[in-house]
């Protein structure tokens, strides 16, 4: 399940200008909106209450909150004072990861400090923070004018994923 919402986050929902990630569900994939304050039984039976409780007590500010029923669970996307965020549980209800869209200002300052110490004259595009088990894992698409790269933070060490020439 993580591997599905990192690969569907990097390749459906990164835009050119790296402002926004979502992910891009095809016709054939159930999309069910859940508003706590209006359910349904419908929408109980769908999403187990389990994976509810959990997300209301997890998750205080959310807003345009969408859920799906995906192969081996459930996921849902919503904004997080203002940062686009997914979570997943699986089957049985219990969490399986976070995935939360930043933007450069949004990141944290240790983690940004290591990206621009090497890559200065980079413009960050997008950043993902995956929360599984452990610390967070950032994913970064960077650019200049000659490059485009996708990076690795973890445990404070940077890893380059792609390098990429322009053009």
């Amino acid at each position: 399940m993580l591997v599905t919402l990192v690969i569907s986050a990097i390749l459906n929902g990164i835009n050119a200008q790296g402002s926004s990630a979502a992910f891009n569900l095809t016709a054939s994939e159930n999309i069910y909106q859940y508003d706590s304050k209006a359910s349904t039984e419908k929408d109980a039976a769908i999403i187990s209450m389990k994976v509810l409780r959990d997300f209301a007590k997890s998750f205080k500010n959310v807003t345009n909150e969408k859920w799906y029923k995906v192969s081996d669970g459930y996921m849902a996307s919503f904004s997080d004072n203002g940062i686009e965020t997914k979570v997943a549980y699986d089957r049985k209800g219990v969490f399986h990861c976070t995935l939360r869209t930043l933007n450069e200002s949004q990141l944290p300052a240790d983690v940004r400090a290591i990206v621009k110490s090497k890559y200065y004259d980079f413009k960050i595009l997008v950043a993902y923070e995956i929360i599984h088990d452990s610390d967070p894992v950032y994913i970064f698409k960077i650019e200049d004018n000659k490059t485009l790269k996708m990076l690795r933070v973890a445990d404070g060490e940077l890893e380059v994923i792609t390098d990429n020439a322009k053009g």
